[in-house]
């Protein structure tokens, strides 16, 4: 049984989890080799494999920040050393605590790109979106197998609106969104 807690376990997931990412970027047509990956996510469906995998990150890093969003606990980590995503280096990851959804498998689940829009509305975003990869909401609107996900997450503290535009498909997602995550932390600090 695969056990999300265990860091060998997750190492061993990174290929297959960026494989599908990167098949899912070649299904929407786009590439996302030259953007700068902001953060990777976890998804664990128990409380107990989330405080352990908890423990797991802090041995690697630092925890830079414990926000509630839209009423459920995420910690962001710092990793000391950035893990290789296929082109991509990342040394944030994001553990939301479990919420009411299960996952059919606990393991990295995301992958969030910064898209720098004019304003930090979801039109704004989209349009951006749109300059960056022209058709991509339409195109992805026609595949079945992908679906897209608008939401505007609240944040207890918020200074910044995210607003995050995600695609989905075989368990992993795709994510862009106006800020980085070190704005966003930096900003809630300054409250």
């Amino acid at each position: 049984m695969h056990d999300a807690s265990n860091w060998a376990s997750l190492m061993r997931d990174k290929a297959a989890f960026t494989d599908k990412i990167n098949q899912l970027l070649d299904t929407l047509a786009i590439d996302c080799a030259k953007l700068t990956l902001d953060h990777v996510a976890i998804r664990t469906n128990k409380a107990e494999v989330t405080h352990l995998l908890a423990e797991r990150l802090s041995e690697r890093g630092q925890l830079i920040s414990q926000a509630t969003v839209n009423r459920r606990p995420i910690h962001i980590y710092q990793l000391d050393a950035p893990l290789q995503f296929g082109p991509w280096q990342v040394d944030l990851v994001e553990l939301p605590f479990p919420h009411h959804k299960t996952y059919p498998f606990q393991s990295w689940e995301h992958v969030e790109f910064v898209i720098p829009c004019h304003h930090a509305t979801m039109a704004a975003l989209e349009e951006t979106l749109d300059m960056r990869f022209p058709g991509l909401l339409s195109r992805a609107a026609a595949i079945s197998t992908v679906t897209v996900k608008r939401s505007e997450p609240q944040v207890a503290g918020e200074r910044l609106a995210n607003p995050t535009i995600a695609f989905k498909q075989h368990g992993v997602c795709v994510k862009f969104h106006p800020y980085s995550l070190s704005e966003i932390i930096a900003s809630e600090a300054s409250v």
